[in-house]
C-alpha cells in the first residue's frame, strides 16, 4: 500500500474492518510510520459510526511507538467525542 493509494477520497469508503486490517498489515511488515498516516487521514475523512475505536487503535499504535504526546491526543479525542457512547456501554457491562 502506497500513500498514492490512499487518498482521502478512498479512505472515506474504508470501513472500520478494512482500515484496521490495512493497518495491521503496515504493522506487522514494520511500518508503523505509515500505519499512524493511515489511521489519520481516515480520522479525518472517514464517516464510520464506529471511529470511536478507529481512535483508540490509533492511540495505541502511537503509544507503542513511544509518541506518548500524541498518544494522549488520540485518547482525548475519544473520551471528548465520545463521553455519551463510552459512558452508555460502560453501564452496560
Amino acid at each position: 500500500m502506497s500513500k498514492k493509494h490512499l487518498s482521502g477520497a478512498k479512505l472515506s469508503n474504508f470501513t472500520l474492518a478494512e482500515l484496521t486490517k490495512a493497518a495491521d498489515m503496515l504493522q506487522a511488515s514494520g511500518r508503523n510510520e505509515e500505519a499512524i498516516e493511515l489511521y489519520q487521514q481516515w480520522l479525518q475523512h472517514g464517516t464510520d459510526e464506529c471511529k470511536h475505536v478507529a481512535w483508540f487503535n490509533y492511540g495505541w499504535l502511537l503509544q507503542k511507538q513511544n509518541l506518548h504526546a500524541e498518544a494522549s491526543k488520540a485518547y482525548h479525542q475519544l473520551t471528548h467525542n465520545y463521553a455519551s457512547y463510552l459512558s452508555g456501554h460502560a453501564a452496560l457491562a
